[in-house]
């Protein structure tokens, strides 16, 4: 059985459902940032595969990265005794860097390299995604911003 674009398509879309009734089923909202975000967070993560025509489970990889990242920020955000406001901050600037990520990853996958197993190329998208998400986490909250237990000693 071969995976193709449109399956793809649709467990990226699953996997953002799953999100929203996580989410539901919880009855706060511990990110503080309205379930706009938790839509736009994985649709915009998906945005260069589907620009740049990756091939079959990037868009579920760059997902996955995404909804991880949410899925840990609500877990920390929940297990705070005492909530910090401007905690989420943190992802918003950090999303540039999935972005980036994500694209740079597509682009290798386009043009360089010639990877043909789906779980290989969901496993590049997700590592792409993952590190560039990283990055930018440890540039915002170490310089720009304090974000909580994210943050370094300060």
């Amino acid at each position: 059985m071969t995976v193709g674009r449109r399956d793809d398509f649709t467990y990226s879309i699953l996997l953002m459902i799953s999100v929203l009734l996580l989410y539901a089923s919880m009855g706060v909202n511990p990110l503080h940032t309205g379930i706009w975000y938790l839509v736009a967070v994985p649709v915009v993560a998906f945005v260069p595969g589907l620009i740049l025509r990756v091939p079959a489970l990037f868009l579920t990889g760059t997902t996955a990265t995404a909804v991880a990242s949410l899925l840990i920020y609500m877990k920390i955000m929940s297990s705070l005794d005492h909530t910090e406001g401007m905690f989420a901050l943190g992802h918003v600037f950090s999303m540039p860097g999935m972005l980036v990520g994500a694209g740079v990853s597509a682009w290798l996958l386009r043009y360089r390299v010639k990877a043909s197993l789906p779980w290989i190329v969901a496993g590049i998208g997700f590592l792409g995604a993952a590190l560039g998400f990283m990055v930018a986490q440890m540039i915002v909250c170490n310089t720009l911003m304090y974000c909580g237990a994210l943050s370094f000693g300060v």
